[in-house]
C-alpha cells in the first residue's frame, strides 16, 4: 500500500511512514483539497463547514459546486461562499459527472459530497483514481438495513444491496483507490438547505398541533454540521483511515417527542402533540410518513469507531443548541412566512380532529382550534327535582372484598364466599350477593 500511495503522489504533500508493525500515519502539511459539493438536500451545507474546518487547519481548499451559480448563490448555504473566498478558498462551478468542467491543477485529497449512485460518482473516481493520496466519499447511514432488534447501527452492519451509496462503496474497493467512507445521519445547524428541527418550529411557533408518528419514542441521531465537518477534516494525513468506514453522528440520541418538547421549551410554549399511525391515515408506509422530516422507525448509530481511530469527539448537544436554532429561525423571518400545512390537515381530518384556522398560516396572529363533533345533549333535570344517586355495587349490594374459593362460580349464584379480612378466623357464611345481582347492575 505504501508503494501504491507513492505512485499516486499528485502534489507537494509531505509524507512520513511509520516502520512496519507500528501504527501507520501520513502527515500531510498544507494539503491541496478539492470538495465536490451537492446543489441541494441535507448534505449541501457540509461543503461550507468542511471548507472552513480545513482552512482553519492550514489546508488549501477548492470547492467545486454542482448546479447553476446564478440561482444557488441567492440562497444559503451557497450565499455564504463569499466568506470562504475571504479566507482564501477557491470557488468553482462545474458538473461532477463531466471531468472537462473540473478545476485545473492537482489535488492531494478529494471529497465527494455530491453523488448518491455510481452514475454520478464514477466519473470523478475514475478521473482521480491515480492522481490523489486520499479519496473521501460522503455516503449515508440511510444505506443500513433497519434492524428492529438492535436498532443502533455499527460499522459493518448489513447494508441495503439496492442502495446507490453501497454500489459506489463497492466500486471504490474494486478501483483500489485509497478511500474512506463517511456515513452521516440527520444533520442540523445554520445555513441548512433541508429542514430538520425547523419542521417542529413551524408548527409550535404558530400554536398548531404537531402530528408525530406513533408511538413518538422512536430514537434518532441529530448531529450539528460543525461536528460533521470536524470529523471529515481529520482525513488529510490520516493513513489509518484508508479503507475504513465511519458513522458520522452525535454520541447522543433523542426521541421525536423529545425534539418537539425541546423546541417548545426554547419557544416558551407547550407543544400540542398528536400521535398517529401514518399507515392508518393514508400518509405513509415502510418506515416513512408523508410530510414528516424523519424515518418513522429508530434511526441512530454509534460513533465510537471514529472516536477510537480518528481521535474525534463531538462538541455539540442538540438540547443545548436548540435555543440558538430557534433564534436563527426567527432571524431569518421564517415565523412570518407562509407554511403549507395541508398534509397536517389531512392527518387531523382522518383522525376526526380537524383544525380550524383562526389566523393566516404565516402566523401573523396566532390562534388555531380543534373542531370536534358535538357531544350528545345531556338530559335536563328540574332544579327542584333531586338527582338520583349513581348506582354503587359496594354500597347498594353490600359486596365485600372476597377471597374466591374453589367453588367461586357457585358463590356468584348465592353460594358461599369468604371475606378476606375474616377468612382465617371466622367460619364460612352466606354471601351477601343476591341471586338477581346481574339485573341490579
Amino acid at each position: 500500500m505504501q508503494a501504491q500511495l507513492k505512485a499516486n503522489r499528485a502534489g507537494g504533500a509531505r509524507r512520513a511512514f511509520a516502520p512496519a508493525g507500528r501504527r501507520l500515519s501520513v502527515k500531510v502539511m498544507n494539503a491541496n483539497v478539492l470538495i465536490a459539493n451537492t446543489k441541494g438536500g441535507g448534505h449541501a451545507f457540509i461543503g461550507l463547514y468542511l471548507a472552513k474546518e480545513l482552512l482553519k487547519k492550514g489546508h488549501k481548499v477548492t470547492i467545486m459546486n454542482d448546479g447553476d451559480e446564478s440561482k444557488l448563490t441567492k440562497k444559503t448555504p451557497f450565499s455564504k461562499y463569499s466568506e470562504l473566498v475571504r479566507e482564501g478558498a477557491t470557488i468553482a462551478w462545474g458538473d461532477p459527472t463531466k471531468p472537462s468542467t473540473y478545476p485545473r491543477g492537482s489535488f492531494d485529497v478529494v471529497y465527494d459530497n455530491n453523488g448518491k449512485d455510481l452514475t454520478s460518482c464514477q466519473p470523478m473516481i475514475d478521473h482521480f483514481k491515480h492522481k490523489v493520496d486520499h479519496y473521501v466519499f460522503v455516503s449515508s447511514a440511510g444505506a443500513y438495513k433497519a434492524d428492529p432488534i438492535e436498532p443502533m447501527h455499527v460499522e459493518g452492519d448489513a447494508r441495503k444491496s439496492t442502495a446507490g451509496h453501497v454500489e459506489v462503496e463497492a466500486y471504490l474497493e474494486k478501483a483500489r483507490i485509497p478511500y474512506t467512507v463517511f456515513q452521516p445521519l440527520y444533520i442540523y445547524g445554520p445555513n441548512t438547505a433541508k429542514d430538520c428541527e425547523q419542521w417542529f418550529v413551524d408548527r409550535i411557533i404558530r400554536d398548531r398541533p404537531v402530528p408525530i408518528p406513533a408511538p413518538g419514542i422512536q430514537l434518532t441521531s441529530l448531529t450539528h454540521v460543525e461536528d460533521v465537518a470536524s470529523m471529515l477534516a481529520l482525513v488529510p494525513g490520516n493513513r489509518k483511515a484508508i479503507g475504513q468506514m465511519y458513522n458520522v453522528c452525535s454520541d447522543r440520541c433523542i426521541s421525536f417527542v423529545g425534539i418537539c418538547k425541546s423546541v417548545a421549551k426554547a419557544l416558551g410554549k407547550e407543544a400540542d402533540i398528536v400521535l398517529y399511525s401514518p399507515e392508518k391515515v393514508g400518509t405513509g408506509k415502510s418506515g416513512k410518513a408523508e410530510g414528516f422530516p424523519f424515518r418513522t422507525v429508530h434511526f441512530f448509530a454509534s460513533s465510537d469507531k471514529a472516536k477510537r481511530e480518528l481521535g474525534w469527539k463531538p462538541n455539540h448537544d442538540f438540547q443545548k443548541d436548540v435555543a440558538a436554532l430557534v433564534a436563527d429561525y426567527k432571524a431569518q423571518g421564517r415565523d412570518k412566512k407562509e407554511v403549507d400545512f395541508s398534509i397536517d390537515d389531512k392527518i387531523f381530518a382522518a383522525l376526526g380532529k380537524p383544525i380550524k384556522a383562526a389566523a393566516a398560516s404565516n402566523g401573523a396572529t396566532n390562534g388555531f382550534s380543534r373542531v370536534s363533533s358535538p357531544s350528545p345533549a345531556a338530559p335536563t333535570t328540574s332544579a327542584s327535582t333531586p338527582r338520583a344517586p349513581s348506582f354503587s355495587p359496594r354500597r347498594d349490594l353490600k359486596i365485600q372484598r372476597t377471597v374466591l374459593p374453589p367453588n367461586w362460580r357457585e358463590s356468584l349464584d348465592g353460594g358461599e364466599a369468604v371475606p378476606a379480612s375474616t377468612a382465617a378466623s371466622r367460619p364460612a357464611r352466606s354471601s351477601s350477593v343476591p341471586k338477581d345481582w346481574r339485573s341490579a347492575l
